[in-house]
């Protein structure tokens, strides 16, 4: 299982640079051809923003295997570990809920747009949206794992102590 989990990290992290790359290629070359040789190509805006799209929804699912997400923990961090542990409990069940519902609608956003062509890069709209139900897929594997690190850290944390 961690071995999958690896390779699947790895071709997350690939994936984005490849997205990455491709948006400055696509931007780059089209400034060149445009101003350099007024001759603009067709299809690089349409791919660069279907990359952007790609390249944000890995970028999440890379923030989220690192809990690196924009947080305000002020608040948190002056909580007690059982209490930590809950607020981590809650928001991986919250991540779970919302990973699900980015899932099924991604799904039925894939199933629908399967057939339908795009104007100038040679794949259908299916593609650009199949990152989506990928994304929720991979988020929820990853607040499963925290999860499970949460409910650890809970049941480890001492009780409350009792005012005598």
């Amino acid at each position: 299982m961690k071995r999958l989990l690896h390779i699947a990290e790895r071709l997350i992290d690939t994936a984005a640079i490849l997205a990455f790359v491709g948006i400055f290629l696509c931007v780059f070359i089209q400034v060149i051809l445009r101003y350099a040789f007024n001759s603009p190509m067709t299809w690089s805006e349409e791919l660069a923003r279907y990359l952007f799209i790609w390249c944000a929804f890995l970028g999440w699912v890379i923030a989220s295997r690192r809990n690196s997400h924009l947080a305000v923990n002020i608040a948190i961090t002056r909580m007690g570990p059982r209490t930590q542990a809950g607020i981590a409990v809650a928001t991986q069940l919250a991540t779970l809920l919302f990973a699900w519902v980015l899932g099924t609608s991604g799904a039925r956003l894939v199933a629908n747009n399967w057939d339908v062509e795009n104007v100038a890069v040679p794949f259908n709209l299916g593609v650009v949206y199949l990152i989506e139900p990928v994304a929720a897929v991979a988020i929820a594997v990853y607040a499963l794992l925290q999860l499970a690190e949460a409910l650890r850290s809970l049941r480890s944390a001492a009780p409350p102590e009792s005012a005598s």
